[in-house]
Order: C-alpha cells, then sequence, then structure tokens
C-alpha cells in the first residue's frame, strides 16, 4: 500500500480552532501552487495576504467605468449604480468605485491600492468549481491538472516529511488557511496535513498522550505516518497559539460584529504582528458573491446584498491595513483578492447578474505603486447577454508579479511555475529608500562588492555600519565608518570580498542618541562580473536621461525614479529594442538635486544616483 494511496482521501486537516475559526496550519496550502510559492519564499521576510471572493464578483458595479458608463446603463439599467454616487479616484477621471468601498476608495487616493482591470485567462470556464480549480492550479481552461503546480512538490522538496519538521530552520507552517475552504484547496499533493482540536489549551495534552507501540504491517506503517502528521500539526499549533498570544490588536477600525472576514483579518495581523514567519495567508470572504438575482435593491442600487458584500470587503481591508501598519508591519504585508470570474455585461431580468469572465482584482498595501493598472472595459452601445468584459490581463500575469516581485523568487522559477513567461504588472514599489536620508548603492566586479553609502544628514550619526546577508534575513557588520566629517551631506564608499549567489547588503546607522537607523537593503549577484547599466549624461541635462544596457533582454525595461525620501518620482515601462533606452522626464525635476533611478528588467534590478543641471 502507498502512503499517498492510503491518505489521499483521510481527513487529518482538521483545523484548530482561534476565536471561533477554524485555522489550517499545514506545510502546505492544499492548493499546489500557493505550497511553491510558499516553499520557496518561507525566507523572503515578506507575507501575502490573499482573500477568496468566491462565487464571481460582478467587476462592473464594484469598478465603475464612468467613461463608458452610458452604455453601461443601456445593458444594465436595472442595476446600476446611480453616476452621482460613485465615489471618485484621485487621478482617474474615467473610473470610479461602488458607494460600498469607501475605505478602499480613501486607501487608493493615499496610494495603498492598486486595482488591475479585467483579469481572465483565455477561453474561460463559467463552471464555479473549475474556473476555482484554475485560478488555483495557475493551468490552461484545456487542462485538467489533478494537484495543481508541481503535483510532487512537497514530497521533492521535503522527502522526510514530516519526522524533522518543524525544525529550526523552518519553525512555522508554510501556510495557514482561516475559515472554510473548498475540499481542492484543502487537499495537498499528497495528504491533508492537518490536526484538529477545539481548544489550543488541550494541546499539551496531545503532545504528551502516550500511545501503544503500531504494528510493523502496512497498516501499521501507515498509523506511524499518520501519528507523525498529529504531533507535528500540534508543534505548528503551538507556534501558532504562541504567535497570536504576543501581539494584542492595534486597531480601533475593526467592526464590533457582523464582519467575518475583519474577523479573519484580525487574526491574520496577530500572527505576523507575533512573529509567525509564514509567508502565505489565505483567507475567505463569509458571503457568496454568485448574485443571480436580488443583486441591488430596485429603486435604490447603492443597497442590497452586493453593497453588503463590497462594505464587508472594504471594511475588513482598511482595518486589516491600519492594524498591520500600527504593528510596524506595514512595509512586509500585501494582499489581494480574487474571484473566479467576473459577470455579464447585461444584467437580467431578475435583478441579478449571470456568470461572466473579465474581473478586476484588487491589491493592498503599504508597498504598492497605487492606482489603476488597464483602462475601462470596453462597453458595446447594446449588450446583448452573450457580451462579456474582454480581458486586458492573464491572472497568470498577476501570479508572476507576486512571484518576482514581491515573494523573492526568480524569472526563471515563475516560468517554470507557470509554464511560460507572463509579462509582470508595476503593482509593487519595491524600493524602501530610508525616511532618514541614508541611502546605499553598490555593484559586484570581480569578486569584490563595491557599495556607496550616500549619507544626506551626516551629522545625525556616530557611524555607518555595513551589514552583510545571504538570505536577507540575518546580517553581520562586515565594514564600519566612524563619523569624523563636518559635513551635513557626506558619501561613504565600502569594499567587500565575496563570492555568494545572492549579496544582501545595508547600513547600519547609529544616531547621536544611540538609536540604529537602517538605509535600502541591495542586492548584489555574483554572476555580475560587470557595469550592468549606465546612465547618460550624469548630471543630466535638458531632461533627457539615456540608459546603456550592457547585456541583451528580450523582456521589457522597467525605469523608476525616486527622490531620496523614496517618494516615487517617475515610472514608465519601455520595450528594449535596441540597447540604448532614451527619454524625457518632466520639467518637474528639481536642479542640483540628488536621485536614484532604479532599472528593472529580467532577474537584474540595479540604481544609480543621478542629478539634474
Amino acid at each position: 500500500m502507498r502512503r499517498r494511496d492510503f491518505l489521499k482521501n483521510t481527513a487529518i486537516a482538521a483545523p484548530i480552532m482561534i476565536n471561533g475559526f477554524p485555522v489550517t496550519a499545514t506545510p502546505s496550502t492544499g492548493n499546489t501552487f500557493f505550497d511553491f510559492l510558499s516553499e520557496n519564499t518561507y525566507g523572503c521576510g515578506r507575507v501575502l495576504v490573499i482573500i477568496q471572493q468566491n462565487g464571481g464578483n460582478d467587476g462592473l458595479n464594484t469598478v465603475i467605468p464612468l467613461d463608458k458608463y452610458s452604455n453601461l446603463n443601456n445593458a444594465r439599467n436595472n442595476i446600476i449604480i446611480p453616476e452621482a454616487s460613485v465615489l471618485p479616484l484621485n487621478g482617474n477621471a474615467t473610473t470610479g468605485l461602488n458607494p460600498a468601498l469607501a475605505e478602499i476608495q480613501n486607501l487608493y487616493n493615499n496610494g495603498k491600492v492598486c486595482i488591475v482591470q479585467a483579469v481572465s485567462y483565455p477561453n474561460p470556464s463559467f463552471s464555479h468549481f473549475r474556473a476555482t480549480d484554475i485560478w488555483f492550479s495557475a493551468s490552461n481552461s484545456n487542462q485538467d491538472l489533478d494537484t495543481g503546480w508541481l503535483g510532487r512538490t512537497l514530497d521533492t522538496n521535503y522527502p522526510d516529511y514530516p519526522a524533522v519538521y518543524p525544525n529550526t530552520t523552518m519553525p512555522d507552517p508554510l501556510a495557514i488557511q482561516i475559515g472554510a475552504t473548498l475540499p481542492f484547496s484543502l487537499q495537498g499533493p499528497a495528504v491533508n496535513m492537518g490536526y484538529n482540536v477545539t481548544n489550543p489549551t488541550q494541546l499539551l495534552n496531545v503532545i504528551n498522550a502516550t500511545t501503544d507501540p503500531a504494528p510493523n504491517n502496512d497498516y501499521g506503517r501507515e498509523l506511524t505516518f499518520l501519528r507523525q502528521m498529529k504531533n507535528q500539526s500540534n508543534a505548528y499549533t503551538a507556534r501558532i497559539t504562541g504567535a497570536y498570544n504576543a501581539q494584542v490588536t492595534k486597531s480601533t477600525l475593526y467592526p464590533a460584529s457582523g464582519n467575518a472576514l475583519a474577523d479573519q483579518l484580525k487574526i491574520v495581523a496577530r500572527l505576523i504582528g507575533g512573529g509567525l514567519k509564514t509567508p502565505v495567508y489565505i483567507v475567505n470572504h463569509p458571503n457568496t458573491h454568485d448574485l443571480h438575482e436580488n443583486q441591488v435593491v430596485l429603486g435604490n442600487t447603492t443597497t442590497g446584498t452586493h453593497a453588503n458584500v463590497l462594505s464587508i470587503l472594504s471594511k475588513a481591508i482598511n482595518a486589516f491595513q491600519d492594524d498591520i501598519e500600527l504593528m510596524g508591519k506595514g512595509h512586509l504585508v500585501a494582499g489581494m483578492t480574487f474571484s473566479e470570474f467576473g459577470r455579464r455585461i447585461k444584467s437580467n431580468a431578475s435583478v441579478g447578474t449571470d456568470h461572466g469572465t473579465s474581473a478586476p482584482v484588487m491589491f493592498f498595501g503599504a508597498m504598492l505603486n497605487g492606482g489603476m493598472i488597464g483602462v475601462s472595459p470596453n462597453i458595446p452601445v447594446n449588450a446583448t447577454v452573450n457580451d462579456q468584459v474582454p480581458m486586458q490581463h492573464d491572472f497568470r500575469q498577476l501570479y508572476a508579479t507576486v512571484m518576482q516581485d514581491w515573494l523573492c523568487l526568480t524569472a526563471t522559477q515563475s516560468d517554470t511555475v507557470l509554464g511560460s513567461n507572463f509579462t509582470r504588472l508595476p503593482v509593487f514599489n519595491m524600493v524602501a529608500l530610508p525616511l532618514d536620508g541614508v541611502s546605499l548603492t553598490g555593484q559586484y566586479f570581480n569578486g569584490e562588492s563595491r557599495l556607496v553609502c550616500k549619507a544626506e544628514l551626516n551629522m545625525r550619526y556616530d557611524y555607518f555600519a555595513l551589514e552583510f546577508s545571504t538570505n536577507g534575513i540575518s546580517y553581520t557588520e562586515v565594514g564600519r565608518v566612524v563619523n569624523q566629517s563636518l559635513n551635513e551631506k557626506e558619501n561613504y564608499s565600502f569594499l567587500h570580498q565575496i563570492s555568494s549567489s545572492k549579496m544582501y547588503y545595508r547600513i547600519a546607522s547609529r544616531d547621536k542618541q544611540g538609536k540604529l537607523d537602517y538605509s535600502n537593503v541591495v542586492l548584489l549577484r555574483s554572476a555580475d562580473k560587470k557595469q550592468l547599466v549606465r546612465v547618460y549624461p550624469n548630471p543630466i541635462v535638458n531632461n533627457r536621461v539615456n540608459v546603456q544596457l550592457f547585456e541583451s533582454t528580450q523582456s521589457a525595461v522597467d525605469i523608476t525614479i525616486y527622490d531620496l525620501l523614496g517618494s516615487k518620482i517617475y515610472y514608465n515601462r519601455f520595450k528594449a529594442s535596441s540597447n540604448i533606452i532614451s527619454f524625457y522626464v518632466p520639467q518637474s525635476f528639481s536642479k542640483d538635486t540628488h536621485y536614484i533611478l532604479e532599472v528593472r528588467y529580467d532577474e537584474t534590478v540595479t540604481r544609480e544616483q543621478v542629478i539634474f543641471k
């Protein structure tokens, strides 16, 4: 008997309970795509929170195309939101939000929400279960992947599981699910790997319980495995309850009652704030979005079932974002929503909408390029029941973006997971320049890291220490300069002889009061044997910038300019048709002022200090 066959349908992944919510803590999300993300990003230090909107959300009554409003009114005049009630968005005259999303509007206007328009995939399915499987597994619509991406990932990456897990390297579960989910999202590639106790205080009794020895036969070996799974799950449960009890809720914005999504996110915030290193959390909206009838109240379309669903989402995200920032974790946490599909353009006679294709996806967090990606969907003048929202973005573009720009995977790993290359979208703002005016740039050349620390407020600090890491988490000091300069601005150079596949550097600066401040983190790679880009002329004159690439790429090139306080001043995406990219920037750049110019393509991220004349 094979362990996989014995356990395939064995329900041992029952959750523990926190505040009445089931919390499934396992080395697997049960969703192999998210398993892969978790396994390969465990040491990244960032967290992704996924909100599943079950049932298929009506995107056209969520993110409303004001520039297509007349055509939309022709298609759904019995459910459309009155134009005067649509919430406006800063810098976006063509689009607004459902009035139930007031909190999301505020986050958007503060740069903490990024909306991606018209997300779907070719030849979409209108079956809830099939469409959900496609989103979870990241498959093509004509593929039927039984266990999702890399179906044997856990067995391959953790061949000794569960005997030696958790351990000092991996003390926490790779993913946590809170609330009920579809069976597929609970089923791992081999087993459901969890264990249920109704009260965390009973854990010690379970852990310390003695059992009779298992017989030496097929049944006994499977029983031994089940006991290992139980004991491992107990250890994870102890970590979860410890983290939860170590952090109090900071935000006062959580609704007092009636919002189960906010209650779930409150638990997630406490686990993150309490120090749990789990990189992926999945929560579920408690209400269905499958609104074939009575989606709104006739005569008052700003109210009704859909408005309630959106209000729950908006208030929950707003409270969570406030909470996580008050805990000092805002720069490490990003979230995204998804629903298995959207709804049709034309409403039905039952004051509802039927299964459709594309719908918007919302990202939320403090490290986003806030705003909107994509344009208002095309709405025919006289839409029929068969007209759909045209796809603008494949959902796998979002996955590629999350993997590469947030969860520290390489382009090669992303392409392997998705089975192809998908163009990333400018969702994340990954330059975290210091608010105190200490910035770090560097290059790797001939076995040596060459780094420059620029101190805009030099007189504030006693010393500047260069810290090094191979994983971006644990740093050691490899150089220090004691401040003996009386200049307000000063540059400090560091050399570090090292050869590693990845080399992370930061500056630790101690101020006159003994407080440590940290610079941005610079990632260098040993493959960088030469200068990767050149910006010329530098100083830049007449606001014309030339960027020369010293290696070829078929990918888009993202160029962003930041001031030394970390504010994004300019962004554009270019096609590298030649090795020189030339462009003009707005005249608003201050003269004789230093900026950071960042160039991103493929797996390469490099930054140069520039000045405008």
